[in-house]
């Protein structure tokens, strides 16, 4: 079976088994991840002993820290949110020198937000000042499955491996999962967290090393979460940090 169609169903089996066991989802897909490289990196060396033709197939990870942008002038969170990313990229060139491509992935995105909220029901919340130490903050963990596409320039040949980039694109998200806590409590979100997200992006640098940043497209919240006063709550994550390309 081409390995193509082994990869499908790994995902299919992958997506089966997710709602049983977490874990075996996450080390799963790192399977998957290894097994679809190894491929294609045997696929890639064929290429180019018999054809100008290339590809520039990777695997990425990342991390950023996340800028809260909000409507409520409450919002001030201490600390930082953070961002970690993994995955790969199947590259598409779209010209005969290969500096002009797209790219599809498959990718994991883990996200800790760090908020001043403090919930007083199910899909009700106040906004708190965390410089009174009696007061803690709500940490939001997402945990996402990611389908990235971009759009590819970089300055690479078949023959050279160190070269500069400028990559954008979307990235469309499933939250697999999502959680709470409030200092040793957890925090039950209800369905007030949207179980789908897209972002936008652009990553651009020499050689492994590269500067990534995104702005989230859909809200977050979704118009269940209010505070007291019946203001709907809305923030957008800023990321900013380093993405890896590993070839």
């Amino acid at each position: 079976m081409p390995y193509t169609g082994t990869f499908f169903l790994l995902y299919y089996y992958m997506l089966n088994n997710i709602k049983h066991n977490r874990r075996k989802f996450e080390l799963t897909y790192i399977l998957i991840l290894l097994f679809f490289c190894s491929n294609l990196l045997g696929q890639k060396t064929s290429d180019n002993e018999n054809t100008n033709f290339y590809r520039e197939d990777q695997i990425y990870f990342g991390t950023s820290f996340m800028l809260l942008k909000s409507n409520q002038e409450a919002f001030n969170p201490k600390g930082l949110s953070r961002h970690f990313q993994l995955g790969f990229i199947r590259d598409i060139p779209l010209n005969s020198s290969g500096r002009f491509a797209t790219g599809i992935g498959l990718g994991l995105d883990f996200e800790r937000y760090t908020t001043n909220l403090i919930q007083l029901d199910e899909g009700i919340y106040n906004l708190t000042d965390l410089n009174n130490e009696s007061n803690v903050p709500l940490f939001i963990s997402v945990q996402s499955l990611e389908l990235p596409w971009s759009l590819r320039w970089r300055s690479s040949s078949p023959s050279d491996y160190a070269f500069w980039r400028f990559y954008g694109g979307i990235a469309f998200q499933w939250h697999y999962r999502t959680k709470a806590r409030q200092d040793s409590d957890f925090v039950k979100l209800s369905d007030e967290i949207q179980g789908f997200g897209s972002k936008a992006f652009i990553s651009f640098g020499y050689n492994t090393w590269n500067f990534y940043i995104s702005y989230r497209l859909l809200p977050f919240f979704n118009s269940k979460a209010n505070t007291s006063n019946a203001l709907p709550i809305k923030f957008t994550p800023i990321k900013i940090g380093l993405i890896f390309y590993l070839l």
